[in-house]
């Protein structure tokens, strides 16, 4: 079962993305977006480096291999970031990121709720830092809790309030100031310096599975969803034609395509059965399964594209509601494991047939 803090990231993230819509902003997708100066509005920035020297009067919401914030955002930063992201400016509101290096060496005014490979936060945080990944060090000030499920976590600063943590591994060093309790769930004890000031209690709750086969797992289920956006986007660009198609049939006959998607799904298996049963047909079934296979990870690109075009209504391209609407999908399924199965299939079955339909209407129109 989820924990609260686990559900109250996610909901975060899926909450954000959805309310894109009712925002107003400008979205810049550029090679290298540099703010200099100010941003009058909401900044959606996708590029592969962005850069604020100046202040972004709004929120700002980046897809990007690196970012640096040296300026002032008034609002929140939000988005993925595939290598470092540098916070050594001021954030009024929260950072909700998922980056692969966070170091945070200037001030949030609100909460950190982060995705990370590694993160160090050696500024200030007014409320709350909630942290994933593999490791992460705090050196610096966290204004109440501080929520983790880490392989390798260090505390040396200030916490307001308390520290509840799933971890391999916790050091409490010399310079760490706690004012709540420590509660951490580990297969071994905390290391504790001396000169630690710890005002509540130190509970550890021994732990059965190991955390790294736990990280492992999170970090799988993270790599598939950034594998699909990757796929869908160099997917989008080699086969634009049937792509387009696609995303416009998944909007405008869902029911259609739906009802083309599920013989697309059960026809294969059934076809190959009679190609095992020759040797010289087994190398074609192995082959129409392994394209099934792969229709089943990929088949649902039309529906969540269109889905995602809706969200941010139509900004930014096929690629940009590509992302969104694989986040708001994937962010669905994990939280809501009940209809988990239902909403999977949903966009599975209307991503097939519209990848059927508009296959066959290309292959139409070049006959004729």
């Amino acid at each position: 079962m989820r924990s609260r803090s686990e559900r109250v990231f996610g909901l975060a993230v899926i909450g954000l993305v959805a309310a894109l819509p009712f925002l107003t902003g400008s979205i810049a997708v550029s090679n290298q977006v540099i703010v200099s100066d100010v941003a009058p509005e909401d900044l959606y920035a996708v590029a592969d480096s962005v850069i604020v020297e100046g202040t972004v009067r709004g929120d700002l919401f980046v897809i990007t291999g690196s970012l640096s914030i040296s300026g002032t955002v008034e609002g929140d930063v939000i988005g993925m970031v595939g290598g470092p992201a540098r916070i050594s400016g001021r954030v009024d509101g929260s950072v909700r990121l998922a980056a692969v290096d966070l170091e945070v060496t200037g001030s949030v005014g609100d909460d950190v709720a982060a995705l990370v490979g590694q993160a160090t936060v050696s500024g200030g945080v007014g409320r709350d830092a909630v942290l994933f990944g593999a490791e992460a060090n705090l050196y610096g000030t966290i204004g109440r809790d501080v929520r983790a499920q880490l392989y390798r976590m260090g505390i040396d600063g200030l916490v307001g309030h308390d520290v509840q943590v799933r971890v391999d591994r916790l050091r409490i060093g010399s310079g760490a100031q706690v004012v709540g309790d420590v509660l951490y769930r580990a297969s071994r004890d905390a290391a504790i310096e001396d000169g630690a000031t710890l005002g509540g209690q130190v509970v550890r709750t021994p732990v059965l599975a190991p955390v790294w086969a736990k990280a492992l797992t999170r970090v799988l289920s993270i790599l598939s969803v950034l594998g699909l956006i990757v796929a869908g986007i160099v997917g989008q660009w080699l086969f634009r034609g049937t792509s387009r198609r696609a995303f416009a049939v998944a909007g405008e006959r869902p029911g259609r395509a739906a009802l083309v998607g599920l013989g697309m799904l059960l026809v294969p298996p059934i076809l190959v059965l009679p190609l095992f049963l020759t040797v010289v047909g087994i190398p074609i079934a192995l082959v129409v399964l392994l394209a099934w296979l792969i229709s089943l990870f990929l088949g649902p690109l039309p529906a969540v594209t269109r889905l995602g075009a809706v969200l941010v209504r139509g900004k930014g391209g096929l690629a940009l509601g590509l992302v969104v609407g694989v986040l708001v999908w994937r962010g669905v399924i994990w939280l809501l494991p009940v209809i988990a199965a239902f909403v999977y299939l949903g966009a599975l079955l209307i991503g097939l047939g519209s990848y059927g339909m508009a296959a066959w209407a290309l292959r139409s129109e070049h006959a004729a």
